[in-house]
């Protein structure tokens, strides 16, 4: 069967990557793909921008504030957000939630802020060592390389573009699979993928989608907001 993540827990039904979202996907019951971003004194949070505009209210980077100053923040959808929302998680108490709630498969992003930072890479690496059923995704190659060289048996994904090596994806010889958004799903696309023996999860679905039902072998998932509605359009081609 192939597994459904809640692209930043169930983000179609509470605010993106908060305990609330995680809690909403654990009982539709998916995995949970979340995002990592790194604080100024290098503790690892759970938070998809660098830029904290969008979902703190404050016009700063992550990067600028030490992990105590992000603790201070709240996150949340509107204007409202600074006394209802919700902290920001380290990486540490997302798994310590994560093994407590049933070790729901995780799909880990790995973002900007860690490019410069490969000690930060390791740790995070060794940290979910154990794991049941996790993986490292990133749109930055150097960062799964780095993850391999740090523990070999762990799964990694790169995020394709447009602009990646469609001619010779055997280049990213660090990752196990390839995520790509539901706009690359072509012959194209997944022809070049398949002739890596690769597989591929896909990203930006909602369960409307033809594919879903009776989608080519080499797709091993789904990533969506909506994590419900996928899997009851997977059932259609059982």
């Amino acid at each position: 069967m192939r597994k459904v993540y809640a692209h930043r827990g169930a983000s179609g039904y509470a605010f993106e990557n908060t305990l609330s979202a995680f809690e909403k996907a654990v009982v539709i019951g998916a995995g949970i793909e979340t995002d990592l971003q790194l604080t100024k004194d290098g503790v690892p949070v759970i938070i998809h921008d660098a830029d904290l505009y969008r979902v703190t209210g404050l016009r700063k980077f992550v990067t600028e504030l030490t992990f105590d100053e992000v603790r201070a923040l709240k996150v949340g959808r509107n204007r409202w957000k600074r006394l209802f929302g919700q902290p920001v998680m380290t990486f540490g108490e997302f798994l310590q939630w994560a093994r407590a709630a049933g070790c729901p498969p995780l799909n880990i992003e790995m973002k900007e802020t860690f490019l410069d930072h490969p000690e930060a890479v390791e740790q995070t690496v060794m940290a979910a060592k154990g794991y049941p059923d996790l993986h490292f995704s990133s749109f930055h190659y150097p960062l799964l390389m780095r993850v391999k060289q740090t523990d070999p048996g762990m799964e990694t994904a790169l995020i394709l573009t447009k602009k990646s090596r469609w001619d010779n994806l055997g280049v990213y010889g660090s990752s196990d699979g390839f995520h790509i958004h539901k706009r690359l799903w072509s012959g194209k696309y997944l022809g070049a993928i398949e002739r890596e023996s690769k597989f591929a999860r896909v990203y930006g679905v909602d369960g409307t989608e033809p594919f879903i039902p009776k989608p080519e072998p080499l797709i091993r998932g789904w990533i969506t907001d909506f994590p419900d509605t996928v899997k009851k359009a997977m059932q259609k081609g059982s």
